[in-house]
């Protein structure tokens, strides 16, 4: 089977405009056009064919859920005999950018009529979805209109609950926390809303500015730390007061980048543990490193992580209302601001993220 493309064929596939890769009956490429090349950030051929389709796309459906080898359209279009049209996908391209695809999965079948591969087209559909959010995205006006009541009764709460009203009983305080809890969720998830909304596109070019790094990271700990009391967990910044690197970034995203990374720690911290924050400068750049002790991610769903929509089935359990956008804002915002994330997670112990910037 893997001598049947003649250099016709082969041809043929590098004059169309949408990817192609070929399989085995495993899902191992052995063959790819130049377009699919184009389209996930590889240079060569040479660096797609030999990998599994689904380790080299890491999809996810539209939903949000993780497409393993069992549940993929290509799978079942090799077992059952059958193309498969038009399933929308997000693929993670060489460089961890998702992207949305339309893919269509067709058997290859021999002269017996036994399925010996498939053919997988994709359609790079994301300016299409982006379009389509963009039409339909009402979150904007809806978020606006609520963040300035709620960020009052959040206010309200957090100066009861800091007994400077007056002392409160064990049951007031319980009853207010979980009121507070509740109240946080929602402002979180408004926030997703509203940053999703007003995500650039990418012909836009944000507004680079001088910023002392440590001022965010020190109003970002302020914000949080009524959230972090709720949730019984200590803040630390072990980087010298008097610290200031400077970074070029964006004014309007930086904020929310440290926001987001911190009310995570957080969120999914363990009680009664500390939240470790370290700011340093290697090779021109300012690396922020943000570590928790808690439930971390698993190794498995860890390619997952920055997925839209996506969100760990152990974050679920801990906190079981949540958008699934906060790490997709976090990475393309910082994604704007021309810096990096990473991170390294040990299940149930540490979690450490890190986002680095050009210094100014």
């Amino acid at each position: 089977m893997h001598h049947a493309l003649t250099k016709e064929v082969k041809n043929f596939m590098d004059s169309i405009g949408d990817g192609i890769l070929i399989t085995d009956a495993k899902g191992v490429i052995f063959d790819a056009n130049n377009a699919i090349c184009e389209i996930l950030g590889y240079k060569q051929k040479k660096e797609i064919i030999g990998k599994n389709t689904i380790s080299l796309l890491c999809p996810i459906s539209e939903e949000g859920v993780p497409i393993t080898q069992k549940n993929a359209a290509l799978t079942k279009s090799i077992n059952r005999g059958e193309k498969i049209n038009n399933a929308t996908r997000q693929f993670s391209t060489k460089d961890g950018t998702r992207i949305w695809a339309s893919i269509t999965t067709t058997p290859l079948k021999n002269d017996g009529k036994k399925v010996e591969g498939a053919i997988l087209a994709i359609r790079d559909i994301t300016k299409e979805k982006q379009q389509e959010e963009y039409r339909t995205d009402f979150a904007h006006v809806a978020s606006h209109s609520l963040r300035t009541p709620l960020g009052n009764m959040l206010w309200a709460h957090e100066y009861i609950l800091s007994g400077k009203a007056g002392n409160l009983n064990d049951v007031q305080k319980d009853y207010l926390g979980e009121s507070y809890r509740t109240l946080k969720s929602m402002n979180t998830m408004i926030n997703d809303l509203l940053s999703v909304s007003r995500l650039p596109d990418k012909t836009i070019k944000p507004h680079f500015q001088k910023i002392c790094l440590e001022k965010t990271i020190q109003q970002s700990i302020d914000s949080c730390g009524a959230f972090a009391r709720a949730r019984n967990v200590i803040i630390k910044n072990i980087s010298k007061k008097t610290d200031c690197h400077y970074v070029k970034a964006d004014p309007h995203y930086l904020p929310t980048i440290i926001n987001n990374i911190l009310e995570n720690a957080i969120r999914y911290s363990f009680e009664k543990t500390e939240i470790i924050l370290k700011t340093e400068q290697k090779n021109g750049k300012i690396i922020w490193h943000c570590t928790n002790t808690g439930i971390g991610i698993p190794k498995d769903q860890q390619k997952f992580i920055f997925a839209k929509f996506y969100r760990s089935p152990n974050a679920i359990k801990k906190q079981g209302d949540g958008t699934g956008l906060g790490m997709y804002i976090t990475k393309e915002m910082v994604s704007v601001n021309k810096g990096e994330i990473g991170f390294e997670s040990v299940p149930d112990k540490q979690t450490t993220f890190h986002i680095k910037l050009n210094q100014y």
